[in-house]
């Protein structure tokens, strides 16, 4: 009991009030959206492969997936603890919802990310500031950029032809979006700034391909535009506090 207390109060604290502001307004926003989109029409809404149940289950578990999901990014913006919480829930809703529409390389790469929670919460709570109440922030070594870079290159090619093959959707985004969510996932939990740049071109690819994906996935792309603005601001934080931080370590090591 004591050590949840702690865990609350670490959550609660060193919030400011634009952090507050920005997760209830784009709650409400995307909220309000997907339900003034897909009310009683969206029920309505056809799919070339999809029954009418599944096509009601995607519309709801959209809704829902897109509201978490932004509580889960705001939150691991914030660097706060919490946001694997969240992260588990966001990626069985994301699961299920990828596999009904056949993004297969999304779906997969969603197992991947539930896993990954796991071990982010491990990793984190083993880094987290006494003083921000956040997790410390740092940048990754110029070897490391081109080794990640040439990875991703590489299994997007590898990846695209597999997911064409099976019969994805859109093979080639597909393979993108879910290699580098795998490389993203992994220097997220390695507390590197750099995921934010690639978190922004991850959420470029994803707006593209669920706003393809018919009206069943319409919440997710209104999820990846809020996604999109969230991690423009993260990436100006965490850039700056990985600075301060890269200072720090380079003066202690003088």
């Amino acid at each position: 009991m004591q050590k949840f207390k702690y865990l609350i109060h670490e959550e609660l604290s060193g919030w400011k009030a634009f952090d507050i502001i920005w997760l209830v307004t784009v709650c409400v926003i995307i909220t309000t959206v997907t339900l003034l989109t897909s009310n009683a029409e969206a029920f309505g809404l056809s799919h070339p492969t999809l029954s009418s149940g599944a096509v009601k289950a995607c519309v709801v578990c959209s809704i829902v997936a897109a509201i978490i999901g932004v509580i889960n990014v705001v939150l691991g913006g914030k660097g706060k603890l919490s946001n694997y919480f969240f992260g588990v829930v966001s990626a069985c809703l994301m699961i299920y919802i990828n596999m009904t529409v056949k993004n297969y390389g999304i779906m997969l790469v969603s197992v991947y990310n539930l896993i990954m929670q796991f071990v982010g919460f491990r990793a984190w709570s083993k880094n987290m500031n006494a003083d921000t109440h956040e997790v410390k922030k740092i940048h990754m070594k110029e070897k490391e950029r081109w080794i990640y870079a040439g990875i991703l290159l590489a299994a997007t090619f590898v990846l695209g032809f597999i997911m064409r093959k099976v019969g994805d959707s859109h093979p080639f985004i597909d393979a993108f979006i879910t290699s580098a969510q795998v490389i993203a996932m992994i220097l997220m939990v390695r507390m590197f700034a750099e995921q934010w740049w690639l978190w922004i071109v991850i959420n470029i690819a994803s707006i593209y391909l669920f706003l393809t994906s018919r009206e069943v996935t319409l919440a997710l792309a209104l999820m990846y535009m809020v996604y999109f603005v969230n991690s423009i601001i993260m990436c100006v934080r965490w850039e700056r506090e990985a600075r301060e931080n890269d200072n720090t370590l380079t003066t202690r090591s003088r």
